[in-house]
Order: C-alpha cells, then structure tokens, then sequence
C-alpha cells in the first residue's frame, strides 16, 4: 500500500509508503525543501501548509504522512549557480614546473560556498575563475547537520548536490572543460568525503578519525564533468576536523619555510587555527557555526549584490555601503562584523551584548536600514561565534608557552576573511589586538593552495609533509579552551588588558 502525496506549488506527486516524512516524498517527486539543521526539527525552516478544507503548518522533516497529503511549500528558491566571475584571461600565475599539460582544476569545496579555477598549466596562467553557493546548505547549513543527514542515508544525495554546484560553474567556462585533465580538490574533511560519496558521520564517533586523508580517482570516476582520463586529487588532509583546506591555507602563506612562528586563522563556519614555523606546526579547529555567514540572522545573506558589506553608526544615525549599490536586500558577514563592532563603541549594546536605549530598539529588534534588521539573540549568536575563534587562537599560543605578540605574522584565510575590517573584528574581540600590520590577509588561500598542487612538485611534497607531520590539539580535551570560551564572550572580552586599543 502506498499514498500519494501532492505538492501543489509545484504539481508534482509521489507515491510512497506510510510513515515517510514529507520531506522524503518532497525528494522523492523532485521538489527542493531547505533543511538547513539536516533534517533534526531544530531550525523550524521546512515549514509546510498540510490538508485540503482543514489546513496548519508542519515541519516537513518531522511530519509522517499517513494517508493522501496535499502540501504547499514556501519555495526555497534555486541556489545561485554563480555568486561571481572572473574571467582571468591570461594572468601569470608564477614561475613554476607543470606536473600536468593542458587545462588544470582546482576546486575548493567550501561548506558556504564553492570556486574553481581553471589553469593553463604549460604557460602558467590562471584563465577563468567563478563561485557559487553550496547548494548541500539547502540540507544542512553547517558539517555537523550533514554529516547527520549523510548517516540517515543522505550521502549519495549530498555528493550529487555538490557536484551539480561545481559542474554548473564549470559550464560558465565557455572554452569547455573537456580539455582539463588534472584536478586538485581542496576542502574540509567532511566536505571532501562528500565530495567522493563517502559517508562522513563516523568522524564524529571514537577513534575520531577520517575514512581517507587523501584520495585519487579520475574524472570519469569523479562525477566532473572533465576529460574522463583526468587525474582527480584531493588535497591531503590533517585530521577529522582539520582538512586540507587548512593545509592549502599553511602552504600559500608559506609557513612551513618561515624560522619565525606566525599564526593562521581561518575564519569559515568552522574556525580552523594553525600554529608554526618549519621545524613545527600545531592545528586545532573550533565549531563557530555559520553565524558570520549568514544563515542564523534574520536578514543575512551571503556577500552578492544588495548586501550590506559595511556599517558605520556616526551621530546615532547608521550608514552603509551596499554591494552593488542601491537598496539593500540583507547584510553579508562582513557588515555584521561591522554591525555589532559600530554598536558597541556606540554605546548601543553593552559588554554582553545587551540591547541599549540608545538603540532604540523594538521588542529586541534593531533596525539597520528598510526590511533589514538584528535580534538581540543574533547578536548573542555573533558573540559566541567570535568567542569561538579567539579562545580557540588563545589556547593554541598558550598551549606552546607564547602569546599573541610573540608572533611574527598573522595570516587570515579565507574568501570571507578577505573582506573583514580589521579595526570592526578587533574591537568585538574576534582577532587578537596587536599591531596591525601583522596581519597578512590571504584570500581564498583553500583555492590558492589546489592551483599550486597542480602546478608544482615541490608543493606536491610539502602538503604531503605538513598532512603528515602537523599535530592536531582537540580543544575538547583542554581545559584551557573552556576557560578562555567563558572569558571571549563579552565585547571585546572580559580582560581589558587584551584589547589596549579598543576604547569603550
């Protein structure tokens, strides 16, 4: 016996068994519903309409269907393909020996969003570069919630998901992609485990340890949509949390050549921190949740056109740059990061983050600019984030016997990373405050490091070097790190000592 259930908005049915979930039978008859807690009924986004004369609301992951069903969804809308292009065409890329002919791929899978970049690797050029968003967000916002949608039989849909974002990219390319024979694939553990189909829940169970670290198939195997015969890699990765993203970011800063010991923070959903020089490397990975990505804010949205990617409050009054100019459809990372740094010395939230009068703030809700706004629990989330990442960056100097001043260089990584005021993260306590000009900002350094791996022997060497030889801290097993999470979680911290340039 089966039913049938209809989704309206998209007249589409499917017939299944008694007892599936609608969001099943929404996968089922081909209709997209977003889960971005993965299924589990935290997030309450899946919300349907059910019934015919009697209509209420349900969770669709959560709802069983028992008899015929008719559904109207709130349409999730089609992930962006193409968040943003650039078309190289010709740019010198260095000096370096081509361990491949023809067209090169390097892709960095991140759990926001993906780029690629296609590569002349006889004549060192990077030609075609373009980023998309993730579409795996519509089943899981963040490595945990997928890894639980992978272990309740999800991977296969995961992986599918993942490449649909890559291939559709590459096919903004209009040289074809045919000719590209070599691909290195650069990302988180758990995203490079999707990316080739393999479930990555255990990494979350005892002994705590990836399937692979590092793998090679070819594009036929892959699922690209490249020469069949191209060779496939994946960036070596350090542990289950630490992937090779990370290693891609300590090989473009060059910090396994450096004498001096410098730090790299990259600030992602996932906070990975690096400690080292070319006699050691320490890495530990914090969860700082997607909190500057913009998923947990009401108006969030990622850095596209109509995001506010900059916030000034001079006067009371709060003015802001827009990407693309003109009316503003929401705020990226950056802007929050601005948002609630500008609030502070405003005097419009307090130390703990607290809605002040000042704010003139609704029921808990500061208005930024028309239809965008903060909740006073959206702030409270940005403060656990960024509490996150510098307790984490504290405990790992602490933990050699340094602190922040003891470093030559800071280096920031990634995409988003590349667009953070440095003044706006110091002053909410997400960087450490010492001189400004160490910090070095890197870009999309996952990318940087997968076209190097392409091009290069000797970079081959050192990611396989640094894989191997890196010693992973688990910050759960510190007693440090909680102590220093307890501290983080005021603006900019509760040891004023940290923060001298920061005055309130």
């Amino acid at each position: 016996m089966t039913v049938r259930v209809r989704f309206l908005s998209e007249n589409r049915t499917a017939e299944v068994e008694p007892g599936t979930t609608i969001a099943q039978a929404a996968a089922a008859a081909g209709v997209n519903i977003n889960l971005p807690c993965g299924g589990q009924g935290r997030c309450g986004k899946c919300s349907v309409t059910v019934g015919k004369e009697i209509r209420k609301r349900v969770l669709a992951c959560q709802t069983q269907v028992e008899e015929d069903t008719e559904v109207m969804t709130q349409k999730a809308g089609e992930r962006n393909k193409v968040v943003g292009v650039t078309d190289h065409r010709r740019v010198p890329i260095g000096d370096k020996t081509p361990v491949a002919s023809g067209y090169g791929l390097a892709i960095d899978i991140g759990t926001t969003t993906v780029a690629v970049e296609i590569v002349d690797m006889d004549n060192h050029l990077a030609l075609y570069r373009a980023t998309g968003e993730n579409r795996q967000r519509d089943r899981g916002e963040d490595v945990l919630a997928r890894m639980q949608y992978s272990a309740d039989g999800g991977t296969q849909e995961l992986r599918g998901l993942v490449l649909s974002t890559i291939n559709d990219l590459l096919h903004t390319f209009t040289e074809g992609t045919r000719g590209i024979n070599a691909v290195c694939v650069s990302g988180n553990t758990t995203m490079t485990h999707l990316f080739l189909g393999v479930d990555p829940s255990p990494i979350r169970e005892p002994p705590y340890m990836p399937i692979f670290v590092k793998a090679e198939t070819t594009g036929r195997g892959s699922g690209l949509d490249v020469g069949p015969d191209a060779a496939v890699y994946t960036m070596p990765a350090i542990s289950s949390y630490v992937g090779g993203d990370v290693v891609s970011d300590i090989i473009v800063a060059g910090m396994d050549q450096e004498k001096a010991t410098s730090m790299l923070i990259d600030v992602g959903t996932n906070g990975e921190i690096a400690l080292g020089n070319s006699e050691m490397m320490l890495v530990c990975s914090s969860s700082a949740g997607p909190a500057f990505e913009g998923s947990k804010t009401t108006s969030g949205m990622l850095a596209q056109l109509g995001a506010i990617d900059g916030v000034r409050i001079e006067d009371g009054i709060v003015r802001y740059t827009v990407i693309g100019g003109g009316e503003p459809k929401g705020i990226c990372g950056s802007g929050i990061i601005d948002l609630v740094a500008q609030m502070f010395s405003a005097g419009m939230i307090d130390r703990r983050g607290n809605l002040m009068e000042k704010a003139n703030a609704k029921d808990g809700v500061f208005t930024v600019a028309p239809g965008v706004v903060i909740t006073q629990s959206e702030i409270m989330d940005i403060m656990l984030t960024k509490a996150a990442i510098y307790s984490a960056a504290r405990t790992l100097v602490g933990s050699v016997g340094m602190g922040f001043g003891d470093l030559d260089r800071i280096y920031i990584a990634g995409g988003f990373g590349n667009f953070i005021n440095l003044d706006s993260a110091i002053t909410i306590g997400l960087f450490p405050d010492v001189d400004r000009s160490k910090y070095v900002y890197l870009g999309n350094a996952s990318l940087g490091g997968a076209v190097n791996y392409l091009l290069s022997e000797n970079v081959r060497s050192r990611t396989d070097e640094v894989s191997y030889s890196a010693t992973y801290l688990d910050l759960s097993s510190e007693h440090r790190f909680y102590d220093e999470y307890t501290s983080a979680q005021f603006l900019p911290h509760t040891d004023r000592g940290q923060f001298p340039s920061v005055h309130f």
